[in-house]
């Protein structure tokens, strides 16, 4: 992540460049080669377009700018929502003041 003062430096600029009329998929790589992190860029959407952030992260996961990163990051995604289902078929955790046998 980057510090608060480069984020806010940027953003001004971002801001300028955005009203110019400047593509947001252009700003998210310039985001991302003055090493912002995918957190930096959705909140950096947010402030620059007032997305909610639902929509802030699907900008970002979508954009060229992190292309290169999508499927890997879809594939975490996709393995973390199945280990949760198992966890979900577990026998779950112990009910208070009860004893495991």
């Amino acid at each position: 992540m980057i510090d608060a003062a480069g984020y806010d430096r940027f953003l001004a600029e971002a801001r300028t460049a955005v009203a110019a009329g400047v593509e947001l998929d252009t700003v998210l790589i310039q985001l991302r080669r003055r090493g912002f992190s995918q957190v930096d860029s959705v909140r950096a959407v947010r402030a620059l377009t007032g997305a909610p952030l639902a929509e802030a992260k699907e900008t970002v996961h979508l954009s060229p700018a992190w292309g290169d990163v999508r499927d890997r990051n879809e594939r975490f995604h996709q393995d973390l929502a199945e280990a949760a289902a198992l966890e979900d078929d577990g026998p779950g955790p112990p009910v208070s003041g009860s004893t495991p046998s």
